[in-house]
């Protein structure tokens, strides 16, 4: 299990998007603490953080396929 989530800024995830402080939503948040995992979202506005979280998607996808 990774130790680190990083979500797009997205509503499910994100209640009120932050630099510093991101509130994170209550479901998504009992998710980590129950896999004993952080949550950092994406910055807002930052695109160069979105390709990397999309791209650690398109990992996850190939290893599930094999």
């Amino acid at each position: 299990m990774p130790r680190l989530l990083i979500p797009d800024n997205l509503k499910a995830a994100v209640t009120k998007p932050c630099r510093y402080e991101p509130i994170i939503n209550r479901a998504y948040a009992d998710l980590a603490a129950h896999y004993d995992c952080a949550v950092l979202p994406a910055r807002p506005s930052k695109p160069r953080d979105k390709a990397k979280v999309e791209n650690s998607v398109q990992v996850v996808q190939g290893l599930a396929q094999k």
